[in-house]
């Protein structure tokens, strides 16, 4: 699978080393609107300054949208009426209309639309999947989930660098903590119970704090969980906490960590980081289910509809 780059900034830096870790995928074309990005590309890529004419003349089987999240519907539409296949970083839009317009383009060409979640590819979170279909440790029914991502972006009364190119801390960190879920619950259970957001008038930024609760159904149980993000913490902390009848999970998406607590035991820790950046290792996973996906023809629009609708539900409510 030949892939095309659309906006050379830090996450570009990951998704290019990722996939020269990943088998079936090869970087061919990227564009930007700054020349001197083409500096950042290897050697064997090449660089457009002009979007259309990259759309038109590259032999990429799909163009990656990398761009500030504001841009996202924009970039994506750009390249769907082109009648090419877009993978859209997290978040695919920001809004339920942004949403239904894409999906219609996409499917009335009958074009393959791949929103590229990579937070839900954390080791961490594939460790824990691997334990349960294993079934390795009994820890009961499944009771409640907290997930927290947080980002150190609002610092002494204004919006740090780090908040460039995002749209808000509910729009961006939410559908990182949705997705994650989505590895672990199944969404198409989930429903809004009640969404709380802050904004800050002065701040050119929609949210820097939103909390979500959800319902969910496991085993024909319904129970509940919660999905913080903030960027008025001061640091990066990036965790879900599944609570079960006989103990606790507590997975560490930002240091690559699981912690098992069984009641009346030790806590064990299980240290998943290996050799290449915690976002390198996502976007491996990304990549990976990509490639299977357009091996067969498929996609993941219908989880990501689910996903950006229980988070656009948050929003709105």
């Amino acid at each position: 699978m030949q892939i095309a780059l659309i906006g050379i900034g830090k996450i570009a830096n990951y998704q290019m080393q990722a996939i020269t870790h990943t088998p079936g995928i090869k970087l061919t074309d990227a564009h930007d609107l700054d020349p001197n990005k083409a500096d950042e590309l290897p050697g064997n890529v090449n660089f457009h300054d002009n979007l259309e004419k990259m759309l038109l003349k590259s032999k990429a089987d799909a163009f990656l949208v990398s761009t500030p999240t504001n841009t996202h519907f924009e970039v994506a539409m750009r390249v769907i009426e082109s009648d090419r296949i877009a993978i859209v970083e997290k978040p695919l839009c920001t809004s339920p209309s942004e949403m239904d317009t894409l999906l219609t383009a996409a499917r009335t060409r009958k074009l393959p639309l791949y929103t590229a979640f990579h937070p839900a590819y954390g080791r961490e979170i594939d460790w824990w999947r691997e334990q349960r279909e294993a079934r390795n440790f009994d820890l009961g029914a499944f009771l409640s989930f907290d997930t927290c991502f947080a980002d150190p972006y609002y610092i002494d009364g204004k919006l740090a660098f780090g908040a460039v190119g995002k749209a808000g801390a509910w729009t961006d960190s939410g559908a990182s903590g949705l997705s994650a879920l989505s590895r672990l619950i199944d969404p198409s259970t989930m429903q809004l119970v009640d969404g709380r957001m802050t904004v800050i008038p002065s701040l050119s930024c929609s949210q820097v704090q939103g909390l979500g609760i959800y319902s969910f159904v496991e085993q024909e149980v319904t129970g509940f969980g919660l999905v913080d993000t903030n960027w008025t913490l001061g640091k990066n902390y990036k965790t879900t906490r599944l609570r079960y009848e006989k103990g606790l999970v507590e997975l560490d998406h930002a240091k690559e960590l699981a912690t098992l607590s069984l009641d009346g035991e030790e806590s064990l820790v299980f240290n998943l980081a290996t050799d290449k950046p915690r976002l390198v290792n996502h976007y491996c996973g990304v990549f990976s289910d990509l490639t299977a996906l357009f091996s067969k023809g498929e996609d993941n629009t219908e989880l990501s509809e689910i996903l950006h609708r229980l988070l656009f539900a948050a929003l709105s409510h």
